[in-house]
């Protein structure tokens, strides 16, 4: 004879499992697009993100990991090198930044893509 306790467990079982998702994008519902400006400025949009984002690390008093942000041929090394881009959008190989923060929204990294792009021209 099949115990109680065991038909009911294996209902719960059945119940819970049916109530699990298997792809994030159906939770989180439709992904909002990004609008950026046809022509990124360094000093209207670019600064600004690196300075909510990065500058509290990286500027010429702390200079965290030897990386000054605030200085704009440092920053055009770093776009050079590919860095820049691999460090904020979390690629392999890199250094995820930032460091032990969550990353950039996907509209800001699209916006610094835009001017990386662009040649990061500094206007």
């Amino acid at each position: 004879m099949i115990k109680l306790s065991t038909v009911l467990s294996a209902l719960l079982m059945l119940f819970l499992s049916s109530c699990a998702y298997d792809k994030a994008d159906e939770i989180a519902g439709p992904k909002v697009p990004c609008t950026t400006p046809d022509v990124v400025s360094y000093s209207a949009s670019i600064s600004p993100l690196l300075t909510q984002n990065c500058r509290s690390c990286h500027n010429s008093v702390l200079v965290t990991g030897s990386v000054n942000l605030e200085d704009f041929s440092v920053i055009q090394k770093y776009i050079r090198s590919g860095e820049l881009m691999g460090n904020v959008k979390h690629l392999p190989g890199y250094n995820p930044m930032p460091q032990g923060g969550k990353k950039l929204s996907d509209c800001d990294i699209e916006l610094l893509q835009k001017w990386v792009d662009a040649g990061a021209p500094n206007n």
